[in-house]
C-alpha cells in the first residue's frame, strides 16, 4: 500500500510538471549551450520496500552541478543529504549521503522556454545511524557506503535567460548484501546557468 501511495505521488508530480511546462507558452530567450549549471535543491525522501517498513519520509537537501553539452544532452553530478526518522521509538534517525553522476537528456520544443528531462546516475550512498540500546541489547552504529543507481524525470521552468526553476522526481536503488534499499526523492530548486 505504501508503494502504491508513493507511485501515485510521483505520477501526480509528473502531471504537474507537464502542466506547468505546457502553460508556459511565452518563450524566454534561452542561453545557448554549452554552459555550466548549479542548482541548490530541497524536497522530501520517501523510503519504499524494506526501507519503508522501518523508516518514515524525511527532508532531502542537495546540490546539482551540470554541464549542458548541446540542446538535448548534458551531464550532471549531485551531492545529496537525506534524513529519515525511525518508525520505532528509541531508535535514532537514519541519514543518507549521496554522491552520484550521470547523463541527462532534455526534451525541447521550439515554442517553449521550458524543458522536460530524463536523467540516470550511478554513485556512492553512505547510510549512517548512531548506535542505541534495544532493551538491554546494544546495537552498534551503522556507517556503511554502498554503490547505487538512480533514474527519474524532471523539468526546467524558465524564469530568465540564466535562471530556471528545476523540479524532479527520482527512484534510487542502493545495492546491499540482502538485496537493495530503495527510496524516491521529489526535489525542487533554482538552477543558475554559467557561461
Amino acid at each position: 500500500m505504501k508503494t502504491i501511495k508513493t507511485i501515485v505521488t510521483v505520477l501526480i508530480f509528473t502531471v504537474i510538471c507537464s502542466g506547468l511546462i505546457n502553460a508556459q507558452t511565452k518563450p524566454v530567450k534561452r542561453l545557448a549551450a554549452p554552459y555550466f549549471t548549479i542548482a541548490p535543491t530541497g524536497g522530501i525522501l520517501f523510503p519504499v520496500g524494506q526501507l519503508g517498513d522501518n523508516l518514515r519520509p524525511g527532508p532531502s537537501l542537495g546540490l546539482d552541478l551540470g554541464y549542458r553539452i548541446n540542446k538535448e544532452v548534458g551531464v550532471y553530478g549531485k551531492v545529496g543529504f537525506s534524513f529519515m526518522n525511525s518508525k520505532t521509538d528509541g531508535i535514532p534517525s537514519g541519514r543518507y549521503v549521496e554522491f552520484s553522476a550521470g547523463p541527462r537528456y532534455y526534451m525541447t520544443k521550439p515554442n517553449l522556454s521550458s524543458t522536460l528531462f530524463l536523467e540516470a546516475g550511478v554513485g556512492a550512498y553512505q547510510f549512517n545511524r548512531e548506535g542505541y540500546n534495544f532493551g538491554v541489547i546494544p546495537v552498534p552504529e551503522v556507517n556503511d557506503t554502498k554503490i547505487g543507481v538512480n533514474g527519474g524525470i524532471g523539468a526546467n521552468l524558465a524564469l530568465t535567460k540564466t535562471i530556471d526553476i528545476m523540479i524532479k522526481a527520482k527512484y534510487h536503488s542502493v545495492f546491499t548484501e540482502g538485496g537493495s534499499s530503495s527510496f524516491i526523492t521529489a526535489l525542487g530548486g533554482i538552477e543558475f546557468k554559467l557561461k
